[in-house]
Formats: structure tokens, C-alpha cells, sequence
């Protein structure tokens, strides 16, 4: 009974995958957002029709993992060697404004220093694959603009990720490693990683698969880099949201070099058609949606942990831009198109609040502050493309 009411829970998150997004498809609004409001309205939060079991809570955790792993591998890291300067700068302006904000904020509302400061994590995160969206679908943003912005996000993503790693370090100690030497370990080993598994893998993707036509086992080979970089970096103690970015980082030069984007697309089919929507389900039904029901202190953590955020991006990402001599129209596009938070926000609030670090005050407002500004964000940005620029500047 157990495994039938698990298949059917299973049955029903992959349904809503493909029957929600057509019945909305005029609202224009982001596929993995509607399956959050249908996890928040269908789950134990809500008419309480799904129950989040061992099963599907390990289907959310590998969604998780593949969306981290498509983050990475989606993300051209050699555009950054071209423009270090700029890009680090943009990175450092668009995160330490608003992780002092949520900090902050969440310091005015009582809660601990260390959760105060996760909460500021959560404000460097960002959504890459939104984001690298929004930039497809305008045209007015040149590609060197583009490729500015997207590589300052990617590198939000990263600091947040591993900032991420030493706030559960502190937290609940995987080793036994002190927290310079795990520091240094750590830093070795992400170099190591980015050093080693893509020469493996050009080697072996490349050369020794080369003829495998229908990619299998080039697929099977890649999962395989995913699954053994989650265990090693699990193992030495940091988080496997953080371990499945970094993989798919390692892995992006190889994969971006099969020119026919088969291999990426079998893996975005994979990811996106099966175990993502099941993750962001799951943490649809994490939101306690019975808070906006009443009006109390509870509600001034959300509005204020939601403006906050989307104010302290949007000004910090225009300030980036101008002190890195873009238009002023392209510094507005930065800060409008920061705003948005899904992807890897949520991956880090689910980690935070599996460990039982997050309440759920704090869970349902970073939710709701992730619908909310995946519909500001693009929309805001679309308005401003709009916008005449007659600045010379880049």
C-alpha cells in the first residue's frame, strides 16, 4: 500500500509537469514556479492530498542534485578569464549588499547569528537558469554584456554555495576536521576537481565513446562523475548541492564541445522531464501556507525579507554595473535581472531546512520570495530593455 500511494504521488507531481503549464501557458510564468504553488496547495500544508515519504523526499533530493548539476553545466566558465576584473567586481557589489541586508533584517526579528547569516546566503543566491532565460529570449543586451552578467551570477552562486558548506561544517560536523584544514582541503580539492575531470572525461567522452551514437553510455559515464563527486565531497564534509554544482562545472568544457548539444540535451530531457519537478514539488509542500492566513509578526519577516531582497539586489546591481563603467541602461538590466531567486535559493533553504536549520516562517517567506521574484524579475527587465539608451558606454 505503502509503494502504491508512493507511485501515485509520483504519478501526480510528473502530471502537474505537463497539465499546469498549458492551462497557464498565457500567464507566462515559469514552469518550476507553478509546480511550487501545486506542491504548496496539494501537499500536507494545503488540502493536504500528498504526504512527502522516504521515496519522494530521495526523488527531491536527487532533483536537487540534477538541478545544481545542470546549474554547473550550463555555465560557460571561460568567459570569466576575459574579463576577471569586471566580472569578480560585479560579483562582489551584487552579493555583499544584500547579505549584509539579510543579515540584518533577520537579526531585527530575533533569530541567531548563524541563521541570520544563512539568511544572508540566501540573498547572494540567485537562479541561473532564469536568468540565462531572460538573456536568450532579450535581444536589446549585447552578448559581451550577457556574458558579464552571467558569469557575476555564476560566481554569486558559487561564493553562496560555499559559504553554504562551512555554515553546515559549524553546524553539524561531517568530519572531524578543523575548520582551516577542512578550509584548505576543501579549496584543494575544487582545484583538483577542475584540474582532473575534464581531462578524464575529454578523454573518455571524446575519444574512447566517440562512437557510441546513441549516447548512452556517454550519459551513464557522466552520471557516474556526478554520483562519485557527491560521495568524495559528502565524505570530506560539504553539502551535495555544493558537490553537483562544482561536477557540473568541471564537466561544462566537455559537454559544451559536442557540437550536435545532443549529449546536453538528453541531459536537460533527463533532469527537467523527471527529477527537478519532483524537487520543486517537494518544496512546494514545505511551504505552511496556513501563515498567510493571519496577520502577525510573521508576516513582517516575509514582506520584509521579500522588499529587502529585491530592493538590495536591484540597487546593487545597478551600483556593479556603473562602477564597472556599463550603460546606465545595462547596469539597470543587472540589477533588475539579480532579483530573481529560484533555483539555487531553493536548493540551499532545502538543505538549510533538512538539517533543521530554517523554521518555517523563514521557509515559506524564501518561498514565496522565490514566486514573487521570478515574476518581478524578468518582467522588470523586459520593461527596461525597452528603454532607449543613448549612453556609449558597454
Amino acid at each position: 500500500m505503502i509503494a502504491e500511494n508512493t507511485l501515485l504521488a509520483l504519478l501526480f507531481v510528473l502530471a502537474i509537469g505537463l497539465i499546469v503549464p498549458e492551462l497557464f501557458k498565457r500567464l507566462r510564468v515559469p514552469l518550476l514556479t507553478l509546480i511550487i504553488l501545486a506542491g504548496a496547495i496539494t501537499g500536507p500544508n494545503g488540502l493536504n492530498y500528498v504526504q512527502i515519504d522516504e521515496t519522494i523526499s530521495f526523488f527531491g533530493f536527487l532533483g536537487m542534485a540534477f538541478l545544481m548539476f545542470m546549474a554547473g553545466l550550463e555555465t560557460d566558465i571561460t568567459q570569466i578569464s576575459k574579463s576577471k576584473y569586471k566580472i569578480f567586481l560585479m560579483a562582489l557589489l551584487n552579493t555583499s549588499i544584500p547579505f549584509l541586508v539579510g543579515l540584518s533584517i533577520t537579526r531585527f526579528f530575533g533569530y541567531s547569528w548563524k541563521i541570520s547569516v544563512l539568511i544572508g546566503i540566501v540573498f547572494v543566491s540567485s537562479s541561473f537558469a532564469i536568468i540565462v532565460s531572460s538573456l536568450k529570449d532579450n535581444k536589446s543586451i549585447s552578448k559581451n554584456v550577457s556574458q558579464l552578467i552571467l558569469s557575476a551570477v555564476m560566481v554569486a552562486d558559487v561564493i553562496s554555495l560555499t559559504a553554504l558548506s562551512f555554515i553546515f561544517q559549524t553546524t553539524s560536523k561531517i568530519t572531524h576536521l578543523s575548520l582551516p584544514f577542512y578550509f584548505v582541503i576543501l579549496i584543494t580539492s575544487i582545484l583538483f576537481l577542475f584540474r582532473v575531470v575534464p581531462l578524464i572525461s575529454k578523454n573518455i567522452i571524446q575519444k574512447k565513446l566517440s562512437s557510441d551514437v546513441g549516447y548512452e553510455r556517454r550519459l551513464r559515464f557522466i552520471i557516474i562523475i556526478l554520483v562519485g563527486v557527491i560521495i568524495y565531497f559528502s565524505f570530506l564534509g560539504a553539502h551535495p548541492i555544493l558537490a553537483s554544482f562544482l561536477a557540473g562545472l568541471s564537466l561544462s568544457r566537455v559537454v559544451f564541445h559536442d557540437k550536435t548539444g545532443i549529449l546536453k540535451h538528453k541531459l536537460h530531457t533527463m533532469s527537467y522531464g523527471l527529477f527537478i519537478p519532483v524537487f520543486f514539488f517537494v518544496i512546494g509542500m514545505e511551504m505552511d501556507i496556513s501563515l498567510l492566513r493571519k496577520f502577525d509578526i510573521s508576516n513582517f519577516i516575509m514582506i520584509s525579507l521579500i522588499l529587502g531582497l529585491i530592493i538590495s539586489k536591484f540597487v546593487s546591481g545597478y551600483l556593479a554595473g556603473i562602477l564597472v563603467k556599463l550603460s546606465k541602461k545595462n547596469s539597470l538590466l543587472f540589477g533588475s535581472i539579480s532579483i530573481t531567486h529560484l533555483t539555487t535559493t531553493l536548493a540551499v533553504t532545502y538543505a538549510a531546512s533538512s538539517v533543521g536549520l530554517l523554521d518555517s516562517v523563514l521557509v515559506t517567506s524564501i518561498i514565496i520570495l522565490a514566486i514573487i521574484t521570478t515574476l518581478v524579475g524578468p518582467t522588470l527587465t523586459s520593461y527596461i530593455s525597452q528603454i532607449k539608451d543613448n549612453s556609449k558606454k558597454g
